[in-house]
């Protein structure tokens, strides 16, 4: 199968959507299928983030495209558009294509070309503050949902909440995150810090974390950002019982985690996006062997974590602090951790995806 993941964004190296985008396509190439990724930006900055990813900078089976986007001091997704088309003229005839995108399902709506549409949170309920654009929104994503020739969701809450939206049929394939194979020993210490491993710049839940952490009298490490948005949110915000220490690779993750007793999910859902979000810093996580305290993501019911993923089911510092106080954790929950990371990869996630799009392929050639 010849497969075109479009992503029509500059590529920073540095996106839980860009980890997600080049991991499933790496994992899709293993699993035989042929896969070109086209996107936006320079090809070194993406080669240098597929060698954190893989491993090294080339992978079998996947071909790395990098249109422009910009025309002097002009980006837009118009410009992307018109380079794609050009590009995308020269090409063999792809079986299909993949997008987590809008406005890239657009592009392949227009061109009638089949593609899989994989939703990660309802666009359409983040407050635009303008009632054109939140129009606009809502009809590109039912565009995006409407024409799709196969719908995946990352758990049933957004696949549910999607149907209900705009009238689709219940047909989503639930096919939740996923991440890199566990190590061969936990990096746990029972009597180390919390840590949280992510964003610091989105406030995803992060300064009501410092400050329960604060009252529980329990220490806490973060990894994350950069010197200077560590500087700004030191002056907003307490941080005098808080290890910091930038933004690593993904392949140096497990070193910054080592020695922590559990690690942090604060992502709230009282926005669409946390609402909705299946975190892979849980898979992260629990491949090193690290226990979990999480919000009370709907997203984890579809992945049947068990009692090694702690959740607190109030959005409050004072629930999250009562939750950090009575939080045990102990060896077997970390190797149990390890145990569910160890079938929820990358690969297994590929598996499934490519079994969906040759069951479809097979109904449509037949």
């Amino acid at each position: 199968m010849r497969l075109l993941y479009l992503y029509p964004e500059e590529w920073t190296g540095k996106r839980a959507r860009e980890v997600h985008t080049l991991s499933t396509c790496v994992a899709l190439a293993q699993t035989g299928a042929s896969v070109t990724l086209a996107t936006a930006g320079g090809k070194r900055e993406l080669q240098a983030h597929l060698k954190d990813i893989a491993g090294r900078a080339e992978e079998p089976g996947l071909q790395l495209v990098t249109l422009s986007r910009s025309l002097g001091p002009i980006r837009s997704a118009g410009i992307f558009n018109y380079h794609f088309n050009l590009w995308l003229r020269r090409q063999q005839t792809f079986d299909a294509a993949y997008v987590i995108h809008l406005k890239a399902a657009s592009m392949l709506a227009d061109r009638g070309l089949p593609y899989l549409y994989e939703a990660h949170e309802v666009f359409a309920e983040t407050p635009q503050q303008d009632a054109d654009r939140d129009h606009r929104l809502n009809e590109m994503e039912k565009r995006a949902l409407t024409t799709a020739t196969w719908r995946v969701a990352t758990s049933h809450a957004l696949a549910s909440a999607l149907r209900d939206r705009y009238g689709l049929p219940n047909d989503f394939a639930i096919v939740p995150n996923a991440g890199l194979p566990p190590l061969n020993e936990s990096v746990a210490v029972e009597d180390g810090p919390l840590v949280y491993a992510g964003s610091i710049a989105d406030w995803k839940g992060l300064d009501l974390v410092i400050d329960a952490s604060r009252d529980a009298g329990t220490p806490l490490k973060i990894v994350g950002g950069s010197e200077a948005e560590w500087h700004r949110l030191r002056e907003k915000i307490q941080v005098d019982h808080v290890t910091w220490q930038p933004r690593v690779a993904l392949a140096e993750l497990p070193l910054a985690l080592a020695g922590a007793r559990a690690g942090v999910i604060s992502t709230q859902p009282e926005t669409p996006s946390g609402r909705y979000s299946c975190p892979m810093k849980l898979f992260d996580y629990a491949r090193c062997g690290l226990p979990v305290l999480s919000t009370a993501l709907p997203s984890l019911e579809s992945l049947d974590v068990g009692s090694w993923c702690a959740r607190v089911h109030e959005p409050t510092r004072e629930a999250w602090a009562e939750a950090m106080r009575d939080f045990q954790s102990n060896a077997v929950q970390g190797e149990t951790a390890r145990a569910w990371a160890g079938v929820h990869t990358w690969t297994d996630r590929a598996v499934t995806l490519t079994r969906l799009l040759f069951a479809r392929r097979s109904y449509q050639t037949n």
